[in-house]
């Protein structure tokens, strides 16, 4: 089975979008609270790409999300958190409360 455009834009962008997650997401933060937000974005990535290529049909629609939904995990685990890119331009743009450097107390 060979990708079709809009997977494959799923995935292209998919890999960018951890940044953008990070512009939202905040340090304290739960992983749970992040992952929703991912699943969110990855949604409306899988149904943009869908759409704007033509391919807005039921199978076509599923397979984006989550072609869109592995690309973004796989980078933001791989290159963004890595790297410090993502983690640090959560604590840039967060809007106060604990930082995710600062260990909580008990």
């Amino acid at each position: 089975m060979h990708p079709t455009d809009a997977q494959l834009w799923s995935a292209a962008l998919g890999y960018l979008l951890p940044l953008a997650i990070a512009v939202v997401a905040q340090p304290r933060w739960s992983g749970a609270v992040k992952g929703l937000l991912m699943l969110v974005v990855a949604t409306g990535d899988g149904l943009g790409t869908a759409y704007f290529n033509g391919e807005f049909s039921g199978k076509s629609i599923v397979t984006c999300v989550l072609v869109a939904a592995v690309a973004i995990g796989v980078a933001y685990h791989t290159v963004w958190k890595p790297s410090g890119i993502a983690p640090g331009i959560e604590r840039a743009t967060s809007t106060g409360g604990v930082s995710a450097q600062q260990p909580r107390g008990v």
